[in-house]
């Protein structure tokens, strides 16, 4: 690990920027009003209602980010003022705290942010509970509360807004970085130390956080399209839509490049070919990762990572192949390793472009799709029904069950911290109502880094107060926590907890220098918070897989949409794919030059480079108006590329979807653990195929061009038994008895049709190889497709 790298990364991203920004805008309140005002109390109740709006601030649009803190604001001060109210005597804050914890629990109903609103707005309720108000007074300390919240959504909109592009970059680095660890997860494959199986979890691991971050990226670029000035883009922002685009099909290519890895380490293990391959794929992921920093920097990327004596060690290899005949003798590991070797050239040609697009100091004036109103479908839908929360007001919603389990933890805690001596009721609570969340698995995995995290801040708190006696100092190290600890919450919270006990107790001492009972109560209200949680959390269970029927039912469908959106022109599905309306997966092979590539590795070796899209190049346009092509592209072309590209991005967000209910599914107890190993067949199945589809897709188009000579019925009815296998999957239809018998005649058909290009067009034209490689696609494929229907008929979950 290069941690010199790392830490730039840290202190470039999006969590320390977003961590300094939290921290400024939660302490200034407090700041002020006790320097100026001498009111520390003023300031404490201010800084409460910022402490409360920045939960919402998470990294995501502007628009929605401020609208969702001035409804955290709003609610919050109607918590506040009712508890308020009820501090008047214990019977009414019992009937005040109660319903409105469950009320506030239930938001989450409406997903998105609302699990962090109802959060925020239980916390400001909660740090209402210990006081005691007259009703003038519960309206004033609300109104103080609501300024706080509305101050800091004015803080975070004003500095969001100065920092608009900057914030784009960073969702952009973050997205280049995941792409980057996707690579290297790729690049395990290849060394035989690695256990296959270990390799293909730690994939599925890495595809779903680089499907997070290239979301969170699409969430920010594509509702900020590049403005038009004088019919050109603003060449800022071309630039940054470009290296998204870039990114995602970078992602695409690899995804797209499924390998048999057994068939390859079997037949090629012993020899340097798959060393050279891993070496490439890591000198393409660091490469990655240094335009990535660049991005993060603002910067020109440094000089590129030399990969050409792996190309020319490669090249070389496969040559000495084909020497010995092996296209000939095994040709499906021949056309495994060489489909690699385009790809993986592909890629590094993609990564050149990109970091030239990076260091040119030409204007951007084209972008790689063409900008157009139709852009949006890709952008989540945010509108929800507010009458959403009456029907979940049933034990069948998990959202109610969860409610339940917060209402009764805040119960127990309340009446647990006026019980027992050495206690604070509200810092119970509060621990409560952190821990808990809707999932059992997160709950538990957020108590155990909740008590150690406290444990550790307390001690470095003490340790610290012990040592060091200067007051600025001090203070100093407060802020500092402060930052780090709402830089880490995203994506450390062991660490985040860590700071954030550091800073509040360092806040206590400051105020009561010399108190170090404080300490020991929260070490003991946190210890006490986190039992409650724990416990809470196993009543009215709703375990995971009571959630996952639905997710495989749209993992499936969305596959099955993906393959009708990447198939096309072959039989009756359409015309000729020689055809120049070309169909949902024109550009499906990301990331490759529009032209033909003559001085190539890959064409040098015999082996055809993959031909582009037919979007590429577009000259930016603005919304509604007529496409304009550098070729003869037509209007349905276009739209049959944002049909697969909408496709690709549906399956990529299914499939993560499925891993992380998986993964959190693996967390709970043996006995909610259902059909563990079907599940996980089906991930890895399901990566495969859409590898598959994505790799076949552009192997379509360039296959039917010699149609007439080279009948393509046998790809036909192969695409089809794969269709209806998903379809069957679906509907959760077991495989039929003489299943072994159909793929066995598919794949005659399949290997009668390469015999005939083979005497047609010549055993090594170049499109007889394509054909090759996607009678091997189709092959894997139609395995593949079996595999699934055979696993989703044995799962039987909630729908």
């Amino acid at each position: 690990m290069r941690y010199s790298v790392e830490i730039r990364k840290f202190l470039y991203s999006q969590y320390f920027y977003g961590g300094l920004r939290i921290a400024i805008g939660i302490s200034l309140p407090a700041i002020l009003c006790l320097l100026v005002f001498d009111k520390s109390e003023l300031g404490f109740t201010i800084s409460t209602g910022a402490l409360g709006a920045c939960v919402v601030d998470m990294p995501g649009p502007l628009k929605y980010k401020r609208n969702e803190m001035l409804a955290c604001s709003a609610i919050g001060f109607l918590a506040a003022y009712a508890t308020g109210l009820a501090t008047v005597n214990s019977i009414a804050l019992w009937a005040t705290v109660v319903p409105l914890t469950f009320v506030l629990s239930l938001v989450v109903v409406y997903g998105n942010r609302w699990p962090q609103i109802s959060f925020a707005t239980l916390f400001m309720m909660v740090m209402t509970l210990e006081e005691h108000f007259t009703p003038h007074q519960a309206l004033v300390n609300a109104l103080w509360i609501l300024l706080g919240g509305l101050w800091y959504t004015a803080w975070s909109t004003l500095v969001s807004r100065l920092m608009l592009d900057r914030i784009e970059q960073q969702a952009l680095a973050e997205n280049v970085f995941a792409c980057a660890d996707y690579l290297l997860a790729r690049a395990q494959f290849y060394d035989l130390d690695n256990d296959l199986d270990d390799c293909y979890r730690n994939l599925v691991a890495k595809q779903i956080a680089a499907v997070e971050r290239q979301d969170a990226a699409r969430d920010i670029v594509l509702r900020n399209l590049p403005k038009f000035r004088r019919g050109k883009p603003d060449p800022h922002r071309a630039m940054h839509f470009n290296l998204f685009i870039n990114t995602v099909d970078l992602h695409e290519l690899f995804v797209g490049a499924h390998t048999d890895y057994p068939l390859v380490r079997n037949t090629f293990g012993g020899s340097d070919l798959l060393v050279f391959y891993r070496d490439l794929i890591r000198k393409a992921a660091a490469d990655l990762e240094d335009i990535g920093l660049a991005v993060l920097q603002n910067q020109v990327p440094r000089a590129s990572v030399n990969v050409k004596a792996e190309l020319r060690a490669i090249e070389y290899e496969l040559e000495l192949l084909k020497k010995r005949d092996l296209p000939s003798t095994d040709p499906e590991a021949y056309s495994a390793i060489s489909a690699s070797f385009r790809r993986i050239w592909s890629a590094t040609r993609l990564i050149d472009r990109m970091r030239r697009s990076l260091a040119s100091e030409v204007p951007t004036t084209e972008t790689e799709l063409r900008i157009d109103a139709a852009l949006q479908r890709f952008v989540t839908s945010r509108n929800v029904s507010y009458m959403q929360i009456f029907s979940n007001l049933t034990m069948a919603s998990p959202s109610f069950r969860h409610a339940l389990r917060v209402t009764i933890a805040v119960a127990v805690g309340f009446w647990l911290g006026r019980l027992l001596p050495l206690t604070n009721a509200y810092w119970i609570v509060m621990t409560s109502i952190i821990i808990l969340k809707p999932g059992y698995s997160l709950t538990r995995q957020r108590n155990a880094q909740r008590i150690v995290g406290t444990l550790i801040g307390c001690a470095a708190s003490v340790a610290m107060i012990l040592l060091v006696k200067e007051p600025l100092v001090l203070l100093v190290s407060m802020f500092a926590a402060m930052v780090m600890s709402y830089s880490l919450l995203l994506f450390n919270y062991t660490a985040s907890v860590v700071f954030t006990s550091s800073y509040v107790l360092l806040m206590f001492h400051l105020l009561a220098p010399g108190n170090m009972r404080i300490i020991g109560e929260r070490a003991i209200d946190t210890v006490v918070g986190c039992m409650i949680a724990i416990a809470a959390s196993r009543l009215f269970p709703y375990w995971e897989y009571r959630l996952m029927g639905k997710l495989v039912h749209d993992m499936i469908a969305s596959m099955r949409q993906y393959l009708d959106a990447s198939w096309w022109g072959i039989g009756t599905r359409g015309a000729s794919l020689a055809g120049a309306d070309a169909l949902p997966g024109a550009n499906a092979t990301a990331g490759v030059d529009a032209t033909t590539h003559t001085n190539s590795p890959a064409t040098a070796s015999g082996e055809a480079a993959i031909s582009s899209g037919v979007t590429r190049g577009l000259t930016a346009a603005a919304p509604g108006a007529k496409a304009g092509t550098q070729g003869s592209t037509s209007a349905n072309a276009v739209e049959s590329d944002y049909r697969y590209r909408l496709a690709r991005k549906n399956v990529h967000v299914a499939f993560a979807n499925l891993g992380q209910a998986f993964q959190r599914m693996m967390l709970e107890p043996k006995s909610a653990q259902k059909f563990v190993a079907e599940l996980n067949d089906l991930l890895v199945r399901s990566h495969v195929l859409a590898s598959q589809i994505t790799a076949a897709a552009p192997l379509l188009r360039s296959a039917a061009k010699p149609r007439r000579a080279v009948p393509l019925d046998a790809l036909e009815r192969a695409l089809s038994c794969v269709s209806e296998n998903l379809g069957a999957a679906e509907a959760g239809t077991p495989a039929p008895a003489d299943q072994l018998d159909a793929t066995r005649r598919l794949t005659r058909d399949l290997d009668a049709m390469v015999v005939s290009a083979e005497r047609t067009l010549g055993a090594y034209g170049e499109l007889t190889q394509e054909l090759k490689l996607l009678s091997h696609q189709c092959k894997q494929m139609i395995a593949a497709s079996w595999i699934i229907r055979k696993d989703a008929s044995v799962i039987r979950l909630p729908e």
